[in-house]
């Protein structure tokens, strides 16, 4: 991990599909291994074109997603800020939707991870989202310590290496 060398200016919006299309390979570049691995249950050097078209399509309702920018490190590619983090639920065809948190390293420890759910819990509750579910690897402990900030209650996964955990938005 390389770090920042700045106090970092968190800033949240709900995301469109063009922030997919401008920030998403700048995103997926500065993840390591172990956090594709963590995000995508395994070390993906690059997404097959049908997920990035699912990652791609949010509408707000059935996929929303929050981008989190460093506001702190505007540049003329980033006016708004760095792109560091998104937190996104994505509809299932049975049950609630699937909630997805990826940071980039150089912030994960930083709290990005809360700043982007509450904003995506905020916007669940507006868009009437009551329930989300989380899968995750139980080597997973960034994402399991951010679950349990929210009360979260752990389910079977049907899977040993796998934990559901389900927030009540």
């Amino acid at each position: 991990m390389v770090g920042i060398d700045h106090i970092p200016a968190i800033v949240t919006r709900e995301g469109t599909p063009d922030d997919f299309d401008r920030y998403f390979e700048e995103g997926f570049r500065n993840l390591s291994a172990e956090s594709r691995h963590l995000r995508f249950f395994t070390a993906v050097r690059e997404l097959p074109e049908d997920v990035k078209t699912r990652l791609r399509n949010v509408d707000g309702w059935n996929h929303a997603a929050i981008i989190a920018f460093d506001a702190a490190a505007r540049d003329d590619d980033h006016p708004e800020g760095r792109p560091v983090g998104v937190a996104r639920w994505i509809g299932r065809e049975a049950g609630p939707p699937e909630l997805s948190v990826t940071i980039i390293d150089d912030y994960q420890g930083q709290g990005v991870g809360t700043r982007l759910m509450d904003a995506l819990l905020a916007l669940a509750r507006k868009r009437g989202v009551r329930r989300i579910i989380a899968d995750m690897l139980r080597e997973n402990t960034g994402m399991r310590h951010l679950c349990n900030r929210y009360n979260a209650t752990v389910q079977p996964s049907g899977d040993p290496v796998v934990v559901r955990y389900r927030i009540d938005v």
